[in-house]
């Protein structure tokens, strides 16, 4: 095994989570006033899954062809999202959203998600090596099914309403996806159209956004499928960006990504406090708050994840 650089980003990732972190925040904060079937346009599931996809790339993506230090990894990840995760929470009790914890999974089912994911990385690592992403990701993707057919969900149709033990299972094959591309990317391939891959996504996730709330099928049976959906995109707007046709404002926005999720609701209730009801403005008012709290808290976070963590990449002959 050779080591692999950990400085190699992948641009157009970022655009990707900055589209995503903001279709939760106007799911969240403006979807419910937008009238007709405009609401639908935003969405949250379909965003979340995407996430957990570019989480299974960035992941992957250094051990491709290289050895990993378990121990500096898990410092690393572990540092790098449950100190914001934990100011987060202490904010949000403090506004009073209660259900605003890792067990009701108010916004942090996914975190939950990603802890889990992490932890188990290091030994699924070595097994993906031997039976190959492919064969992990059908077997998740059947045992998902089990649990989401066999116990059902709520009238919304929701995926993440098993609980801290169950969602991380139901969510694991999109994970499993990003692991899978990462072990596949390789610059220079062109995917196509990046507007038709946009569009499609984009389209998709609202419609299934409009059938979880109107029909049976809902996010629990749909988001696999749009999963898979959501890698092509992905790809894509790494083709797109590696051609030089990035966004740096979109790239540099996705690099808030995480507090963008986490903040928004909170902040969001406190300008409510001072009387404030119109959707746009607190809307507008919650994303200029996100700001302090990337720059204070996520990003502080980050310079002593790497410091403290170590060097994940082990060097082999």
């Amino acid at each position: 095994m050779r080591s692999f650089p950990l400085s190699n980003r992948i641009a157009g990732l970022d655009t990707v989570r900055a589209v995503a972190a903001l279709s939760v925040v106007f799911a969240h904060l403006l979807g419910p006033s937008m009238p007709g079937v405009s609401r639908y346009i935003f969405t949250g599931h379909p965003a979340v899954i995407v996430f957990f996809i570019i989480s299974g790339f960035c992941i992957h993506f250094p051990f491709r062809t290289a050895e990993m230090s378990a121990v500096a990894f898990l410092k690393r990840r572990y540092l790098r999202i449950m100190i914001p995760t934990a100011v987060a929470l202490v904010l949000a009790q403090w506004v009073g959203i209660r259900q605003y914890n890792p067990i009701d999974g108010y916004i942090l089912w996914s975190v939950v998600c990603e802890l889990i994911y992490y932890s188990l990385y290091p030994l699924l690592l070595p097994i993906s090596r031997k039976v190959g992403w492919p064969l992990m990701i059908v077997v998740s993707v059947i045992i998902s099914y089990l649990i989401a057919i066999g116990l059902g969900s709520d009238k919304y149709g929701n995926a993440q309403i098993y609980g801290p033990s169950l969602n991380w299972v139901v969510s694991l094959p999109t994970w499993f996806m990003g692991c899978y591309i990462a072990q596949i990317y390789r610059r220079g391939t062109y995917f196509g159209n990046i507007w038709i891959w946009r569009a499609a996504t984009a389209l998709t996730a609202s419609i299934l956004y409009w059938a979880t709330l109107n029909t049976p099928i809902g996010f629990y049976l749909t988001m696999i499928p749009f999963g898979v959906l959501a890698c092509g995109w992905i790809l894509s707007e790494a083709s797109n960006a590696e051609r030089g046709n990035a966004s740096a404002i979109m790239e540099k926005v996705g690099e808030a990504c995480f507090s963008i999720y986490l903040i928004h609701v909170i902040a969001a209730a406190a300008i409510e406090r001072l009387g404030i009801t119109s959707p746009v403005i607190i809307c507008a008012g919650s994303l200029l708050l996100v700001a302090p709290f990337f720059f204070f808290v996520e990003k502080p976070a980050h310079e002593l994840s790497r410091r403290l963590g170590g060097r994940m990449v082990v060097g082999t002959s």
